[in-house]
C-alpha cells in the first residue's frame, strides 16, 4: 500500500500504487533557489511557512494550482507548505508525484512528465531549505527504500492498470529496478509476471513485497493477486500463497516479510474484527466489518485503519499473536489515505486534512492541510 517508512522498519499503505490519493494535478520543473521563490512570491502564489526544523515528515499537496511540499508538525497539529515545485511545459498532469524518505534519512521526489521523458526528481535540502535537482533516467517509477538499495516499481497500474511490458511467451509482466541510492547506477532489472498492484518495503531490509495481477483486471475483486517476496540484492523471487476467498487491500513488508491485508470474499458487517494468521512464509490479517484504507507494519505490532461508515476505526494487534493492543474511533473521517507513525502519535492522511491520533488514549486532533493531498 508506500509507502509511506520512518525508519523504523514502518511499512505503509503508501506502497500501493492505485488509490483515491494518486488521482491529481502535477507541477513541478527543476529550479533553484530564486525560482522558488519567485514561484510563490507572484499573484496566486502560495503562503510559505518556515518551519522546517518542527517538520517529522513530508507530503506534496496542490496549493492554488502549485504543487508544494508539506512539512508537517504533529507536535504542533500543523501542516504548512514549505516549499514550491514551479509548474514546465511538459508536466504531466494526468498522474500523481510520489515523495518519499530512504533509510538514509533523504527525501526524495519524482515527478512524472509527459510522452517518454525520465522523471524530475528532486532531494529536499532541509538544511538549504531548498529543492535539489537530480539527474532521472527512467520513467513513471515509484521509488521504495530497502536497508542499502532501493527499488523502483514501475507505475502501471496508476497510468492503465496495464503491464509495462511482455515476456517472450506473450504473457504481461512488470519491471522492477533495482538502485543503489548513493549514484543511482541500475544494478539489475526484476521481471513479475502480470501488473503490479502492491507494493511494500522496509529501510531496515533489502528486500520487497510486491501483490500483481494477471494484468487488465480488478485483483480485489477477482481475488487472483499473487504475493512474492524479491530479493534485492541478488534478484531472487519467491512466490507466497495467498489464502482462498481473500480479497487483498494492503501489503506491508517489515525486515521483507510479506503482511497480506484482506476482507473475507463474504464479508459479513457489524463491528470491525482483525484476525492474524502467521506462518515462516507470511503474515495474513483479515480485516471483517469495513473497508481497509491502509496499513502499517513492524516486526512488533500491525496497524490497519478501517473505514467504518463515516468513521474510522484504527486498530494495532500483535504481530506474532493477532492480540489487540489499541483501537481508536476517529468520529467523522470515512476515508484514509495513508497513515504514518511518528512520536506524537499516528498520522491518518484524508483529501484535505490531517488527523493525529494516540492510539493509548484514544485522543484525536484534526488539522488542515495548506491544499488537496497529491502524496504522503
Amino acid at each position: 500500500m508506500t509507502r509511506k517508512s520512518r525508519g523504523s522498519g514502518t511499512v505503509s499503505s503508501h506502497g500501493r500504487l492505485t488509490g483515491p490519493a494518486r488521482a491529481a494535478l502535477l507541477l513541478i520543473a527543476f529550479g533553484s533557489t530564486a525560482a522558488l521563490t519567485t514561484a510563490c512570491s507572484g499573484p496566486g502564489g502560495v503562503d510559505l511557512g518556515t518551519d522546517w526544523k518542527g517538520a517529522r515528515t513530508f507530503a506534496l499537496a496542490r496549493v492554488d494550482g502549485l504543487v508544494t511540499v508539506v512539512g508537517i508538525n504533529p507536535d504542533k497539529s500543523r501542516a504548512e507548505s514549505l516549499a514550491v515545485v514551479p509548474q514546465q511545459a511538459d508536466d504531466d498532469d494526468s498522474i500523481s508525484p510520489h515523495i518519499v524518505e530512504l533509510a538514509d534519512g533523504r527525501w526524495l521526489l519524482t515527478v512524472p512528465r509527459k510522452g517518454d521523458k525520465p522523471d524530475r526528481r528532486y532531494e529536499v535540502n532541509v538544511k538549504d531549505h531548498t529543492l535539489d535537482g537530480l539527474t532521472g533516467d527512467e520513467r513513471l517509477r515509484q521509488i521504495l527504500p530497502g536497508k542499502t538499495l532501493v527499488a523502483e516499481v514501475a507505475e502501471v497500474a496508476e497510468v492503465a492498470g496495464l503491464p509495462d511490458s511482455k515476456s517472450a511467451s506473450g504473457s504481461a509482466e512488470s519491471s522492477v529496478l533495482v538502485r543503489d541510492p548513493g549514484n543511482w547506477t541500475t544494478k539489475r532489472e526484476l521481471k513479475i509476471p502480470g501488473t503490479i498492484d502492491f507494493a511494500a518495503s522496509d529501510p531496515a531490509a533489502d528486500k520487497l513485497c510486491l501483490g500483481s495481477g494477471s494484468g487488465g483486471g480488478d485483483t480485489e475483486a477477482d481475488g487472483n493477486t499473487k504475493i512474492s517476496v524479491a530479493n534485492l540484492t541478488d534478484g531472487r523471487i519467491t512466490a507466497v500463497s495467498v489464502p482462498s476467498g481473500l480479497d487483498v487491500s494492503g501489503l506491508g513488508c517489515p525486515s521483507g516479510h510479506p503482511v497480506v491485508v484482506g476482507s473475507p470474499a463474504e464479508g459479513g458487517s457489524g463491528d470491525v474484527k482483525v484476525s492474524l494468521t502467521r506462518s515462516a512464509a507470511e503474515t495474513v490479517v483479515s480485516v471483517d466489518g469495513g473497508r481497509t484504507d491502509a496499513v502499517a507494519a513492524t516486526d512488533s505490532s500491525i496497524v490497519v485503519a478501517v473505514a467504518d461508515g463515516s468513521d474510522t476505526e484504527l486498530v494495532e494487534v500483535d504481530s506474532a499473536t493477532g492480540r489487540e493492543l489499541h483501537r481508536a474511533r476517529v468520529k467523522g473521517l470515512a476515508g484514509t489515505l495513508n497513515i504514518t507513525p511518528t512520536s506524537a502519535g499516528w498520522l491518518l492522511y484524508a483529501e484535505n486534512t490531517v488527523t493525529r491520533v494516540d492510539l493509548g488514549t484514544g485522543k484525536a486532533k484534526r488539522f488542515d492541510l495548506p491544499g488537496t493531498l497529491l502524496d504522503s
